[in-house]
């Protein structure tokens, strides 16, 4: 997940951005000034954001409904220096998902997120059921008829973007945006491609050879439960199906 903290103390900056680091959750800064540039630009680089914490700044409820205007279903959280139930009801009047007061625990922080981002997906539940697996929305690995199944870090991280849109189909543009910041181009989003390629073996060393992600030419990826047709015959299931079934003639 990718998180930019706007916030005009660098020393509190420095101290949040750590603080988050230490969960996994990869934060930026920028001053209201340089953000506001950003605003101002329209360049769509705040757009690439899963979430954006707006801590101390001026005019807050004002910034943060131009800020909404601008980042269409980015997260925004409101940091506030103490708590006022006047200031969070303007933030959230102005388009903040969520008001927190300094200091942050950065655990809450990340749980936070997740439960706004996978609302944002439609997903009520941090836990889905995928065939036979079980994907967690909280940020944990998913796991095969209740076996981890370990993902490196970037293995993950695409992973998350499939999950979140199950039985949709996810652009290579989309998923390398979301995982690496940076508009998908050619030859850079061949990483994509190697990527999948390992998820689809790990899934399918822990399933048996079943197929969870879908290729859909011209148009990217979907994660679902596989059909019954697409199940492949492993050497274990292929000992004890009847011969007759497989071309052959049974001894």
């Amino acid at each position: 997940m990718r998180v930019l903290l706007i916030e005009n103390d660098r020393t509190i900056a420095g101290a949040i951005s750590r603080a988050i680091g230490r969960v996994g959750v990869r934060c930026e800064h920028q001053t209201q000034a340089e953000a506001e540039g950003f605003l101002a630009e329209r360049d769509g680089s705040m757009e690439n954001h899963d979430a954006i914490l707006v801590g101390g700044i001026s005019g807050a409820d004002g910034f943060i409904a131009r800020l909404r205007a601008i980042v269409g279903q980015a997260i925004i959280v409101s940091l506030l220096d103490h708590r006022c139930v006047n200031s969070t009801i303007q933030h959230l009047r102005a388009g903040a998902d969520d008001v927190l007061v300094k200091p942050i625990n950065p655990q809450e922080i990340e749980a936070r997120l997740h439960a706004v981002r996978r609302r944002t997906h439609g997903h009520s539940s941090p836990e889905l059921t995928v065939g036979r697996l079980t994907v967690y929305l909280d940020g944990r690995d998913p796991c095969v008829d209740g076996q981890r199944l370990r993902l490196s870090h970037r293995e993950h991280a695409i992973f998350s973007v499939l999950a979140l849109n199950v039985g949709r189909v996810v652009s290579k543009e989309k998923i390398y945006e979301s995982v690496y910041t940076l508009s998908g181009s050619d030859p850079l989003d061949k990483v994509i491609d190697v990527y999948i390629c390992k998820l689809r073996k790990k899934i399918a060393e822990a399933t048996g050879g079943d197929k969870y992600i879908e290729t859909v030419y011209g148009r990217g990826y979907k994660f679902e439960a596989p059909a019954d047709e697409d199940r492949e015959l492993t050497p274990a299931s292929a000992k004890d199906f009847p011969m007759a079934l497989m071309g052959g003639a049974a001894a």
